[in-house]
């Protein structure tokens, strides 16, 4: 139980981004959101690299889409503040995710 805790917010994370996909009709990179979490089960070293590596790129990629749609807005002369909080947020939350592998129990886990 414990260790499902930690994993679920990447599993969280991941789900999100392929709702973001599939939003934008990106089906390859939506399957591909849904199956990464599944390398949580090789228990190897370069799992937790993708799966951290990944989790960047998210973030990286929620940034990109705050700044698309906060410009899309502002252009518009629409409110784009609470767009760029929540956005922001969910940037923030996939890069804190990253420090779940940093546990004492992901790193033996994992081998790191």
């Amino acid at each position: 139980m414990k260790m499902f805790l930690k994993i679920l917010p990447i599993i969280l994370c991941f789900l999100l981004l392929a709702a973001h996909f599939g939003r934008a009709n990106l089906l390859i990179l939506q399957i591909v959101s849904i199956l990464i979490p599944f390398l949580l089960f090789w228990k190897t070293k370069i799992a937790a690299i993708i799966l951290q590596t990944c989790l960047i790129l998210a973030g990286i990629e929620w940034i990109r889409t705050a700044v698309y749609y906060a410009r899309i807005r502002i252009e518009n002369e629409e409110p784009w503040l609470r767009l760029a909080i929540i956005l922001g947020t969910v940037a923030i939350l996939n890069f804190a995710t990253v420090l779940v592998f940093r546990t004492k129990s992901m790193k033996a886990k994992y081998k790191l």
